[in-house]
């Protein structure tokens, strides 16, 4: 089994910088564009086609979401509008109040929809139960995200993610105790493990330089 990575990037990366690394999924955190405008996202997405790797479009606009800074609901489904037709999925928050109008949407273009909790203070004990509501949401992809404040909290992780593997999911432990479970969730059933270039978009993400070798050693 050869884990998948999914390169998180913004507009400041250049194709030529991201193509040596050969991502399975590129996702665009739209929130980190210096330019939050529908035109200016398009533009962006358009340059991105050039790689020919599957994009991503991901727009967090509150801080809960690990948003840097918050914005309006009715921008951010502006930008989903216009962004949608040109991409291949989107990841669309469970705690969005536009969650099912974007869910409707994508489905009415065909596109693939994930739909995302991130808890950047615990993990909750209630994976199971955020795992159903997801689905409910009707999630082709359910994604969980939360911090370990101790390895317990990795170890209870990797079970939920053992429990579903059957399922298209993608789990990680947030942190820097979570950190190892950007290589070992893979072997227990998460899709892709989430890397970056040049900054971190979120607490215990490993740069896609070590983490590819770390893969490399660990699934050869």
């Amino acid at each position: 089994m050869k884990p998948k990575i999914a390169l998180v990037i913004t507009d400041k990366e250049s194709n030529a910088q991201l193509k040596p690394f050969k991502a399975d999924l590129l996702e665009l955190r739209v929130d980190l564009f210096k330019q939050i405008t529908p035109a200016y996202v398009v533009g962006q997405i358009r340059a991105r086609r050039a790689l020919k790797t599957p994009l991503l479009l991901t727009i967090r606009n509150q801080k809960k979401e690990g948003a840097p800074r918050e914005f309006a609901d009715s921008l951010k489904w502006q930008i989903i509008e216009s962004a949608l037709p040109v991409i291949d999925l989107i990841d669309i928050e469970l705690s969005s109040p536009l969650l099912k109008q974007t869910v409707a949407l994508a489905r009415s273009l065909k596109k693939r929809v994930i739909v995302s909790s991130h808890n950047f203070d615990h993990t909750p004990a209630h994976l199971d139960n955020i795992f159903k509501k997801a689905q409910s949401a009707r999630a082709d992809i359910v994604k969980i995200a939360a911090k370990a404040n101790s390895f317990d909290d990795v170890l209870d992780m990797i079970a939920f993610t053992r429990r579903h593997r059957r399922h298209q999911l993608i789990t990680m432990s947030l942190g820097a105790i979570g950190a190892i479970s950007r290589v070992v969730l893979p072997a227990a059933g998460s899709l892709y493990t989430y890397t970056f270039l040049n900054k971190p978009t979120a607490p215990g993400q490993v740069d896609v330089k070590t983490l590819a070798a770390h893969l490399k050693f660990y699934y050869p």
